[in-house]
């Protein structure tokens, strides 16, 4: 791999189909239940914004990516064109269709990073998972865990 790669991120339509089906589902659940159509308003109500909040949440924290061969991680933030220093914290997860890890930049938030097959292309997201697996220099699990 030719370092340093540079990663753009975007939001994962995946995500959002799977977050409005299970929305769909859960509103017609309460739907069939045996209850007051009031309780079942409230509920469904409850489902939609709970479900609104989320998607809120789904976009990324990041709008690019940057990995070193050194192992380091930078990212940039909102469409800026900086690269801030960040640290991979323990409890990453590489799977071949989603990637989760958490951030930690250098002003001491920390901030997930959601990367689905397609929220990015096939080629960076292969990077991304080889860098993970084999480049990255993770922190090892606390032993409370």
């Amino acid at each position: 791999m030719q370092f340093p790669i540079t990663i753009g991120l975007r939001r994962s339509r995946f995500l959002d189909t799977a977050l409005l089906l299970v929305a769909f589902l859960a509103s017609l659940a309460v739907l069939c239940l045996p209850q007051a159509t009031v309780i079942q308003f409230v509920i469904c109500a409850a489902i939609w914004i709970i479900a609104g909040l989320t998607w809120r949440h789904l976009t990324p924290s990041f709008s690019a990516i940057r990995l070193e061969h050194s192992g380091q991680v930078s990212v940039a933030i909102e469409d800026k064109t900086d690269f801030l220093p960040a640290e991979i914290l323990p409890g990453a997860t590489v799977h071949l269709w989603i990637t989760v890890i958490k951030l930690k930049t250098e002003n001491g938030r920390s901030r997930p990073l959601i990367a689905t097959v397609d929220s990015l292309n096939k080629q960076n997201f292969r990077r991304l998972r080889v860098f993970l697996r084999w480049q990255a220099k993770l922190s090892s699990p606390s032993d409370d865990a």
